[in-house]
């Protein structure tokens, strides 16, 4: 909303891609952890796709450069390329949620002696569903075999208790790389190992870290990882999920099976038994979406331009400006801090705890500010590095100062917020 250049923008590498995305009119955007900005070659990718569509019809899934019936293979090795995979261990089909039911029913061993699985006492809602239907399909009481790693009195979680947690009888855990509601990033590396050490198969769950913080997965090798691709990935509201699965299971039968998930070299030929595609390509299931994974297509090359290394350093800057603002401006308001202090522990988003949480969100919305609330009383604020600015942080500040000076008691609200 500023016209004045904050030093630290005028220094931004990454300053040009501000102009590739859509800014909404009047607003101050700090939600890209919820849902990314439109940028114009998802925009460009999406128009090209509804182009091939109305000329080229059916003949779309095979003809030219559309290509639709490979599309998603396309798309894979662009996210290899980001998260240094092969090409082969990845694939993108539906939704987190029906990737993690298929990592359950693909990964999960038959072992009355080991039938637990362990997720973490702040999961995501939908990770805890998925688990505990899963189990209940499998003849188990959530109540017995879903175990939880709980936080600590600074609802953190601690790699000890989860390390702790493996011995415990537990055969697969599905773990957040970055915690959704803090912010905090686990020691990847420690937990993957020690879950390799008591043979516990690992996903991770890095929705909250792939786009923004670099990951190797040829380097950590978990058992599989699930991320949505519409929050840092800039993929559009419900993108097409991606799965990948380590090669040392590449030759596991998927747990869900369906057409897509064929080798596309015999996949005409309606065989009446499914021979399954080489690597995670198997674990597809039907159709692909072809103008989601369009748009998702366009968006991935301004990651891939911009660098992820790059965009988590003006990542760590802004939130680390934007801390430091808080502490500097806003000492005496009643923030406590949820996201860790160290860079190495702190992924893309900051946390704080409010007890009028949910007023001040709606307070920063109504003068054009886009936070994110949490129940409940988490104020998130997310700045993201390709199009957030150091001045757009000054100023959020500085509104949330003015709200709490004119509205010292700022009393609850009822309405319900759509984040």
């Amino acid at each position: 909303m500023s016209a004045i250049m904050h030093p630290l923008d005028q220094l931004d590498p990454l300053a040009e891609y501000r102009d590739q995305f859509f800014l909404p009119p009047g607003k101050v955007y700090f939600d890209g952890n919820s849902l990314g900005l439109l940028c114009r070659l998802a925009e460009q990718a999406v128009l090209e796709t509804l182009q091939d569509w109305k000329t080229l019809a059916i003949e779309g899934w095979t003809g030219g450069e559309a290509d639709w019936f490979h599309l998603t293979e396309r798309i894979a090795a662009q996210l290899g390329r980001l998260l240094q995979a092969p090409a082969d261990s990845i694939t993108l089909t539906g939704s987190t949620t029906l990737h993690l039911h298929q990592v359950l029913a693909t990964l999960y061993r038959r072992d009355d002696s080991r039938r637990h699985i362990l997720i973490d006492s702040s999961a995501f809602p939908t990770d805890r569903y998925v688990v505990a239907s899963f189990l209940r399909n499998q003849g188990c009481d959530p109540a017995e075999h879903l175990l939880e790693v709980a936080t600590d009195d600074a609802g953190l979680l601690q790699e000890a208790d989860i390390l702790e947690g493996f011995r415990k009888g537990v055969q697969l855990a599905i773990l957040p790389s970055v915690v959704f509601t803090t912010g905090q990033l686990l020691d990847l590396a420690t937990v993957t190992a020690g879950a390799a050490d008591c043979d516990v198969r690992l996903c991770w769950d890095c929705s909250h870290s792939v786009g923004v913080v670099p990951l190797n997965l040829s380097e950590l090798q978990p058992d599989a990882a699930i991320w949505c691709t519409y929050k840092y990935l800039n993929g559009g509201p419900g993108s097409v999920a991606a799965l990948y699965l380590h090669p040392r299971w590449h030759e596991l039968r998927p747990g869900l099976a369906g057409w897509f998930g064929a080798d596309k070299s015999r996949q005409f030929r309606m065989e009446p038994e499914l021979v399954p595609a080489a690597g995670a390509g198997r674990l597809q299931l039907g159709t692909p979406h072809v103008l989601s994974l369009s748009a998702l297509r366009g968006a991935l090359q301004v990651i891939e331009a911009a660098g992820v290394e790059r965009i988590r350093r003006k990542s760590l800057q802004l939130t680390g400006y934007l801390r430091d603002q808080f502490r500097g401006r806003l000492a005496e308001a009643g923030f406590v801090w949820a996201t860790p202090e160290a860079d190495d522990r702190r992924g893309g988003h900051l946390a704080l705890r409010h007890p009028r949480a949910r007023s001040l969100s709606l307070a920063l919305r109504a003068r054009g500010f886009v936070p994110d609330f949490r129940e409940p009383d988490l104020l998130r604020m997310a700045p993201s590095p390709l199009y957030s600015r150091f001045v757009d942080c000054d100023a959020l500040v500085a509104a949330i100062g003015q709200i709490l000076a004119d509205s010292p008691d700022l009393p609850g609200l009822s309405e319900s917020l759509v984040t």
